[in-house]
């Protein structure tokens, strides 16, 4: 005789059998409908949720490291530019430009008041930065930016322009033994617009396109 047990949870025979379908809505999780598009409780979108934004923060924060790292002189931050004597009579008639490396940053060494400064070539603003950012009128003897019309005094001051501040100055000192030493990495920022008192009349006819200078640097022989 036939066993004739059933082997099928839904043989007709199985008592307590039940449907195909029913087994289905048993393992369904049904959750209301958000429209056309991934549905947001998909566990592979709530990963790129959380991912996306990970990701962005992260390549921001990189990006920003880069650039600020770029904007930082890399090893030694001080140049020995010469004996101050001779230094103070390179720049006796004109500011002479000095590079940490032969490469930017760079400054104008000047004197006034007795006293030598290192004004930053970079100017203010973003337009206004590079070795050549902030050039030198040699007829005013004023400072200016070709590519913002800005210009600044014989002292940095700001005279005109779009820029919002007076040149920027890096740390320079004379050394007891009479080098003197400028500092790229100390940087002080320049008075701002509102701050400046006093603005010293041009030497002479103004600049309106600063002329490019071929050999401005300060080349003291050792």
């Amino acid at each position: 005789m036939p066993d004739e047990q059933p082997i099928d949870a839904f043989d007709p025979r199985f008592p307590d059998r039940g449907t195909e379908q029913d087994d289905v809505d048993r393992k369904r999780n049904l959750v209301q409908s958000r429209g056309p598009g991934p549905n947001p409780d998909d566990p592979k979108v709530r990963i790129l949720r959380l991912a996306i934004p990970a990701l962005a923060a992260a390549a921001i924060l990189v990006i920003g490291a880069v650039f600020f790292q770029g904007l930082q002189p890399s090893g030694a931050t001080t140049v020995v530019i010469g004996h101050v004597e001779a230094v103070r009579d390179a720049v006796a008639e004109r500011p002479r430009r000095v590079c940490l490396n032969d490469n930017n940053p760079c400054a104008w060494i000047t004197e006034f008041d007795g006293l030598l400064h290192a004004f930053n070539t970079n100017g203010p603003l973003p337009e206004e930065y590079g070795r050549l950012g902030v050039a030198w009128c040699p007829s005013s003897g004023w400072f200016g930016a070709n590519s913002t019309g800005s210009r600044w005094d014989q002292h940095g001051q700001l005279a005109e322009g779009p820029s919002p501040r007076s040149l920027d100055r890096f740390t320079l000192t004379v050394e007891n033994d009479g080098d003197v030493v400028v500092d790229f990495a100390s940087l002080t920022a320049g008075r701002a617009e509102w701050q400046v008192e006093e603005v010293r009349p041009p030497d002479g006819p103004a600049c309106d396109e600063i002329p490019f200078e071929r050999d401005p640097d300060l080349d003291l022989q050792p």
